[in-house]
């Protein structure tokens, strides 16, 4: 019997053989790593035990994984002076662009005004790209995925029954604006294997994560 599943990256489904059961398989499409679900019962088949603990847990592993939240790396409140000051530049940049075109002589401060309010935009444009859009983080009610990439993506998972522990790293003023850094530690590797910066709200995360993990 084969198994459909969807890739974690590209989206895309394919089938592996049902001995792949439980464990990871790469995507032909993309090569990213997934894990394979266990395989359903097929209809109507009679379970094999009438314990009714058992039925139930088999039942919940049959059922589907289902997708909580996904959370971006926080801009403004990570990095509020540098989102200021690039908003400041901008703005100068077109104030000083707007009122140099009026007058005869300002051309130089028309261009330097224009260079101000081009570089601003393109700064905020590649902090967006390199952090908001480069990664991702995905909770389902079975792992936490961290996608990194855009063309190239790379994918680490952590099954919630095997974290060990969530570490909260916060300064003051992380504390203020509600973002903070959070390591998710499992059992079985050397070190923090999902470690996210700048999370908002890293306290909820970890309310997320705890209520679908063994305590």
């Amino acid at each position: 019997m084969m198994i459909t599943i969807q890739c974690d990256n590209c989206e895309k489904t394919f089938e592996v053989s049902d001995a792949e059961a439980g464990g990871k398989v790469s995507c032909p499409h993309c090569g990213d790593v997934n894990r394979v679900p266990q395989a359903s019962m097929p209809a109507g088949a009679a379970p094999t035990s009438s314990t009714p603990g058992k039925s139930a847990a088999a039942g919940s592993a049959a059922a589907g994984e289902q997708e909580i939240c996904i959370i971006r790396p926080a801009m403004f409140r990570a990095h509020p002076l540098r989102y200021s000051l690039i908003i400041l530049l901008a703005l100068g940049g077109l104030a000083a662009a707007i009122w140099a075109k009026g007058w005869d002589k300002g051309a130089f401060l028309f261009y330097l005004g224009l260079a101000a309010l081009v570089g601003g935009v393109l700064w905020w444009g590649y902090w967006w790209l390199a952090t908001t859009m480069w990664m991702k983080v995905r909770i389902t009610n079975k792992r936490t995925i961290r996608h990194e990439g855009i063309i190239r993506r790379h994918t680490t998972e952590v099954l919630h029954d095997h974290v060990r522990s969530v570490d909260i790293r916060q300064n003051v003023l992380q504390r203020v604006f509600n973002v903070g850094y959070i390591g998710i530690d499992s059992a079985g590797q050397d070190g923090i294997e999902i470690q996210i910066q700048d999370i908002p709200a890293p306290h909820r995360v970890k309310e997320v994560i705890d209520r679908y993990r063994k305590m």
